[in-house]
């Protein structure tokens, strides 16, 4: 009897072993391998010269974007040809045929862009490629991996569903749209090869959202649908419609509005507490506002007329409208550009299609997602800064796929009615918290998630959005808005929390014996009260800020970081220097200011 329990035991366990191996076995395989499309200049790429990578003085690798080695040719070229020119300008307060400007814009445009030109079909003409990545994640040198997660800190993904199942696609974000395409249809056949899976999920990001655009149109020229191969997509701040930031460059020039470009310009490319921000605003009064338009015009023009608009990347990135009603025309329209116009043009066709391509691959059965960026001005260089809705870059209307809005801070009007949009179901509330986003009017109400505040530029900093990211990747239970509200609603705000995680990390193993018993305590405290802030994923920017603030106050004492009260206090400073001069002066130069100033104080009529 003994002998015979001992065998059914036996054999019990080998079937619960074998069903457990089983249970894993479909868990592993339901792990869909996902591609991450990145953003602009996110990609790894080199430049090369007989085969070879190019390297600087010290043998590095010239990396993108710009491949640029500060040498001494390079300064000594920049110096024996623009110092005369400038500095004739500065003593004479004038730039006679614009001889300076042309020459700060030659300069300029050749070291950002001379070794990454396209030629007139469209192709880069210097040797300039991707770093491919013939494997997953997993196999990519610690360099490799470090470069990935400096744009994309997904560690929870390898946590859910393994460093195997994550590819990157690399590309040269000045490079040739339709190619890229073809590139990124390749990697997709690769990476199902490499898996053994028969789909794969992607994620396009900002740039990406473009090459997306054209992958869907490429499978719809192929009679194909975009669904034989992928099973979901979650769109994070993609240019599906462009980048009023590009567009309005390429339309109507750098934007030279007085009020911002000596006041705020430079704070909203570079921050608020940056003091080169306010050193740049103070500078451009060296010259008269007349010659800084002409140096601005001069620049734009030519990095778009000598580069950019060779680059069929680039046209990805303006918006349908501006490309359709001047842009087309007023670059594209000569015999020498009909290569880059008809190519130009096909991408326009995919802009275009990109709502009935989308649809049409949910029609298929692929799960598609969308992550927006809002309420966050525009970089000032466009000159539409003041009445688009955006993330910083792209405006709302084409992350969002059409949601509605009027500008950034600006509530709905009272008595707006925009019915139910796209979404049908009446019992499904898309309200806006704060009232400023329309998301019905967006194409896919139901599976579009908005960070309120977030800049574009950070937004692998918020936690909340990168998790959201990876659940969506992971979780094929997790079907729209109303999946898990109570961790992810729709509507959500910004957190950049990813240097404050490395500090506090850092400081988890602080040794602290050598602290007082109040630091120590206070540290501890502080790292609590990081920790608590993030494990809520409804995120409130108050909380976060206390957290942060509290944390930086012991981690700045205790590592004798004294330096950023005085950076604060230079950067308030010369903000409020920036506002009087442009409160009294408004866009004059210094040299013209002692003639205003006697204006000002003199009598305005004067009686003999």
């Amino acid at each position: 009897m003994k002998k015979t329990r001992k065998i059914i035991s036996v054999v019990l366990a080998v079937i619960m072993m074998l069903s457990c191996m089983s249970i894993l076995g479909y868990a592993k395989a339901k792990v869909v391998p996902t591609i991450i499309i990145p953003g602009l200049f996110q990609s790894e790429t080199y430049h090369y010269v007989n085969g070879e990578k190019e390297c600087d003085a010290d043998g590095n690798p010239l990396a993108g974007p710009f491949y640029v080695s500060i040498s001494k040719e390079l300064i000594g070229t920049a110096v024996t040809t623009a110092l005369l020119p400038i500095m004739q300008m500065f003593i004479t307060q004038q730039d006679k045929d614009q001889k300076a400007a042309k020459i700060v814009a030659e300069i300029l445009s050749d070291v950002l862009m001379g070794k990454q030109a396209s030629d007139a079909n469209g192709n880069l003409d210097p040797d300039v490629r991707p770093e491919v990545y013939n494997g997953s994640f997993a196999t990519l040198t610690d360099v490799q991996k470090e470069h990935v997660l400096k744009n994309f800190p997904v560690e929870e993904y390898f946590d859910l569903a393994g460093e195997e199942y994550l590819y990157v696609f690399n590309y040269v974000s000045t490079g040739n749209m339709i190619q890229t395409a073809n590139d990124l249809y390749d990697y997709i056949q690769f990476v199902k090869k490499d898996t053994g899976a028969k789909k794969v999920n992607l994620v396009p990001v900002s740039q990406g959202g473009s090459i997306a655009n054209a992958l869907m149109q490429l499978y719809v020229d192929k009679n194909s649908n975009i669904s034989v191969d992928v099973n979901r997509i979650v769109f994070t701040v993609p240019a599906l419609d462009g980048a009023n930031l590009l567009g309005d460059c390429y339309s109507y020039g750098i934007n030279d509005e007085s009020e911002a470009l000596y006041t705020t310009m430079f704070t909203s490319l570079l921050g608020e507490n940056n003091v080169l921000s306010y050193v740049l605003s103070l500078a451009v009064r060296l010259m008269p506002k007349t010659d800084v338009s002409n140096l601005l015009d001069v620049i734009g023009d030519t990095l778009i007329n000598k580069y950019l608009k060779y680059s069929t990347l680039m046209w990805g990135l303006i918006p349908s409208g501006q490309y359709r009603d001047i842009c087309r025309d007023k670059y594209l329209a000569g015999d020498d550009m009909a290569a880059i116009r008809e190519q130009a043009d096909w991408y326009y066709k995919a802009q275009m299609n990109s709502d009935r391509n989308i649809q049409l691959a949910r029609f298929y059965g692929v799960d598609v997602f969308d992550i927006v960026d809002t309420n966050v001005t525009l970089y000032q260089l466009a000159s539409s800064y003041k009445t688009t809705q955006a993330d910083g870059i792209i405006q709302v209307d084409s992350t969002s796929m059409g949601a509605y809005s009027v500008n950034v801070g600006t509530k709905l009007p009272a008595d707006y009615d925009g019915g139910l949009g796209n979404c049908k179901n009446k019992k499904h509330d898309h309200t806006d918290p704060e009232g400023i986003i329309d998301a019905r009017q967006g194409l896919l109400p139901d599976h579009t998630f908005y960070f309120s505040g977030q800049n574009h530029a950070t937004t692998a900093s918020n936690d909340v959005l990168m998790s959201l990211i990876i659940h969506l990747l992971t979780d094929e239970s997790f079907k729209n808005v109303f999946s898990y509200p109570e961790k992810f609603p729709q509507f959500n705000y910004s957190r950049e929390t990813l240097q404050l995680r490395k500090d506090v990390d850092t400081m988890r193993t602080y040794d602290t014996s050598s602290l007082s018993t109040a630091d120590a305590t206070e540290l501890a405290g502080a790292i609590k009260q990081v920790d608590d802030m993030l494990a809520v994923t409804i995120i409130d920017p108050a909380v976060t800020k206390a957290a942060s603030d509290r944390f930086y106050a012991i981690y700045d004492k205790i590592n004798g970081n004294g330096g950023n009260d005085t950076s604060v206090m230079i950067c308030t400073a010369t903000k409020a220097i920036c506002s009087a001069l442009y409160t009294v002066y408004g866009d004059a130069a210094y040299s013209e200011m002692p003639l205003l100033t006697i204006q000002m104080i003199m009598p305005s009529k004067v009686v003999y």
